[in-house]
């Protein structure tokens, strides 16, 4: 019978044992299965999601180029001279010149720039900065003479980067240099009736070297990235000899031109290599920003991490049996241990899917993923989405007011935490009246996706209805966090497919806070306001405000801005940006005009003014930038006015020195030999010194006449030719008023001195 028991024991223990070593085996396999995969996709996502920021970091630095380039050719086409240049009927070599010393001002500082030409094609000539004048048939750079003359017989594109190579002027180190063409052409119907042109050339190596610094840090994996257009053709890459190279036929390529997505991520052969190839795609440039990574680099560690893999598995089954004679014994330690586990992985998952939500939506938001309904419902539920893409959406914008007072006051975590509290009140709020979704969009932007459910009220109610939930948000945030918000209401969503398209339009009604101010709600109906047909730049008072600085009238100029501002009330934010963009360096290239002499200290004032003005967020806020610059400048130029003053005086009294024995010398010699009033001059010696010119020349012959009595015995009318005084009543009268004693009594006096002297000696 104890045989039985111990028998059928022993049964139960293998049983047991067995069982127990062939769920650790299969666990341990399909958990290494499972890191495996997780593995591989979470690499190719983090270098897809790796190079794809890279590349949007590049597409916003070409599309900054892009602005910059346009906003200085519109900034070129408002210049008097340049127009002047542009329009002239005839050779004033005056208009010439001005242009083409404006031209320089105005190029030579931007080192984005390569050269920049204006064309005449009245008078077929071209002047560039650096400045110069040409004939079409001696300008150097004939591509573009050849485009410009042909313009009757094809299209060229206005206002577009024309990737090309120019040949340089004659003297240059290199013959060729990689640009970018922007053409602007002076016309008002089509591009065969212009008058004149704007050619712009930026130098290619500003965006190569963008590419160059982000490749390098890239460059040990072997990553390899570049820039192309629509038609195959690369127009940046970290070689410059790459530049205008076709590369349409690759296969990779051709797959990418294809493609209607914004972007995304292909694995092809590249000589003979496998290779991951990364794109984001530009709207507004239609150029293609690639990424090529080799297959080798970005998978040699997921080989390496599999070995490893593989030998800890083996390692932990061998001691799995090893321990499973005692953990068969104890069912409930393995038992609770996996419950442990299981939960740390639940609780892994709640604490990430914030994280992975928010970025979901983020790419939703930007166009960066378009699903299909299933998949989106799917998403819903994984991420724990509070909305339904299947019913209508609307969207609003919330903007941090005082960014840059933001960022300067917290630390990166400081503000995660602000905005992170900021997200929490919107959510509270909005979900009192709808389901809705808070997106951290990145800078000082908070985007609120609201469920409307069933079909939204009138357009009237449902915006009344926002208005009031955002001046809640912005209250709670005032009152909790001393922060302002700024708020823009958007539109109704029909379809995820159109929430980029909506979250792109109440970007650009957000950029309505310059007109509106902080802590300002925004609705569409404000655009109605906007009439950029009736604008036109207040060119007369940029002048009138310049001259009244050079005349030091501070008060004026700032009436005049103020004038400007208001002739502005109606334009659209990009016509009011660019004429603020325009008057700052209007301003900073008539600085030496303004003010002349402290180079230096003029210098500092309006380089730190243009560092200052870009962060501005409003129009107040640029009312008092642009009034404390012309403060500064009216005390500058009081200071060199100042100086000015003591140079005069300080020069009459070396001239009276040295001119004394001059007996034409007086206040009307002086102010001759300064071109300046008499009237001016003796007003300013007056106060200066306390003397007028002639008594001060009076002194000074007096001094000199008394050095003539006292050390020689120069008959008087020698001495009184020295001296360049006429022998007269007025002499003597003023003699005796100023030694107090009549000539003869001076002269008897030092006689009688020098007796003395002699007798005692």
């Amino acid at each position: 019978m104890n045989n039985v028991v111990s028998i059928s024991k022993i049964s139960i223990y293998k049983k047991l044992l067995i069982s127990f070593i062939a769920i650790i085996t299969s666990l341990i396999f399909v958990l290494s299965s499972l890191l495996y995969y997780n593995y591989t996709t979470s690499t190719t996502s983090m270098v897809k999601g790796m190079n794809e920021n890279i590349l949007s970091k590049i597409s916003y630095s070409s599309v900054y180029m892009d602005n910059l380039a346009k906003n200085f050719c519109k900034s070129l086409s408002l210049n008097n001279y340049i127009i002047a240049f542009a329009n002239s009927n005839n050779e004033d070599i005056l208009t010439f010149g001005s242009a083409i010393r404006t031209l320089d001002a105005l190029t030579l500082p931007n080192t984005y720039i390569h050269s920049a030409y204006i064309y005449n094609r009245k008078l077929d000539t071209f002047i560039s900065a650096p400045g110069t004048f040409y004939y079409s048939s001696e300008f150097f750079d004939q591509e573009i003479v050849r485009a410009l003359h042909g313009a009757e017989q094809k299209k060229l594109p206005i206002l577009y980067p024309i990737p090309r190579k120019i040949t340089n002027p004659n003297g240059t180190q290199t013959k060729l240099t990689n640009v970018y063409t922007y053409i602007l052409l002076d016309t008002s119907d089509n591009q065969a009736n212009f008058n004149n042109a704007i050619v712009l050339n930026v130098d290619a190596d500003w965006l190569r070297l963008t590419i160059t610094s982000l490749d390098n840090k890239m460059s040990s994996d072997g990553n390899e990235i570049m820039v192309v257009d629509d038609k195959g053709v690369v127009i940046s890459e970290s070689s410059p000899d790459m530049f205008m190279e076709n590369i349409a036929d690759q296969n990779y390529m051709h797959q990418i031109l294809s493609s209607t997505a914004p972007s995304g991520t292909i694995i092809d052969q590249l000589h003979q290599k496998k290779v991951l190839v990364s794109y984001v795609s530009s709207e507004i440039l239609r150029w293609k920003f690639l990424s090529i990574t080799p297959y080798e680099t970005v998978f040699s560690a997921v080989r390496r991490n599999t070995y490893i893999t593989l030998l800890f598995c083996l390692i932990v089954l061998l001691l799995g049996v090893f321990f499973a004679f005692l953990a068969s014994r104890k069912l409930y330690q393995p038992i609770g241990a996996l419950i442990n586990k299981t939960n740390d992985l639940e609780t892994m998952q709640r604490d990430n899917t914030p994280v992975l939500k928010n970025d979901f939506l983020k790419k939703v938001i930007n166009g960066h993923v378009i699903l299909s309904s299933e998949r989106m419902a799917a998403k819903e539920q994984e991420l724990l989405i509070n909305l339904n893409f299947r019913n209508k959406l609307f969207l609003y914008l919330l903007k941090i007011d005082y960014y840059q007072d933001f960022i300067a006051k917290y630390t990166d975590k400081d503000r995660s935490i602000y905005k992170y509290a900021i997200a929490n009140v919107a959510g509270e709020v909005t979900s009192q009246h709808y389901s809705n979704e808070v997106i951290d969009i990145g800078a000082d932007q908070l985007v609120v996706l609201v469920d409307l459910t069933d079909s939204p009220d009138a357009p009237d109610i449902l915006y009344e209805t926002f208005e009031s939930i955002v001046a809640d948000i912005q209250s709670h945030s005032h009152q909790y966090f001393d922060l302002s918000l700024s708020a823009s209401l958007g539109y109704v969503v029909d379809s995820a497919e159109h929430i980029k398209q909506v979250y792109e339009e109440t970007l650009g009604l957000s950029m309505y806070r310059l007109k509106y101010g902080h802590s300002s709600i925004l609705t569409p109906t404000l655009l109605q306001e906007v009439n950029d047909v009736a604008f036109m730049f207040p060119a007369a008072k940029e002048k009138q405000l310049i001259d009244a600085l050079k005349l030091g009238n501070g008060e004026t100029a700032k009436e005049l801005y103020r004038d400007m501002i208001r002739t502005m009330e109606h334009a659209s934010y990009g016509n009011i940006i660019n004429s603020i963009i325009y008057l700052s360096y209007s301003l900073h290239t008539s600085m030496n005009q303004i003010v002349e002499g402290s180079q230096s200290k003029l210098n500092s004032i309006s380089i730190d003014f243009l560092k200052h003005v870009t962060g501005l967020e409003t129009l107040d806020e640029l009312e008092r930038s642009f009034f404390s610059l012309f403060d500064d400048i009216i005390h500058l130029k009081e200071g060199a006015k100042d100086k000015k003053k003591n140079e005069i005086v300080s020069t009459v009294v070396d001239m009276i020195q040295n001119m004394y024995p001059d007996k034409n010398l007086s206040l009307s010699s002086c102010a001759d030999a300064l071109s300046i009033s008499s009237v001016y001059l003796g007003r300013l010696f007056r106060t200066s010194t306390g003397k007028s010119v002639a008594e001060y020349i009076t002194t000074v012959r007096m001094e000199h006449m008394k050095h003539y009595l006292e050390q020689t015995n120069l008959p008087i009318n020698d001495i009184l030719e020295k001296c360049g005084i006429e022998k007269s009543n007025y002499f003597y009268t003023t003699f005796k008023k100023h030694f107090g004693v009549s000539l003869t009594e001076y002269r008897l006096k030092d006689v009688k001195v020098n007796q003395d002297r002699n007798t005692s000696i």
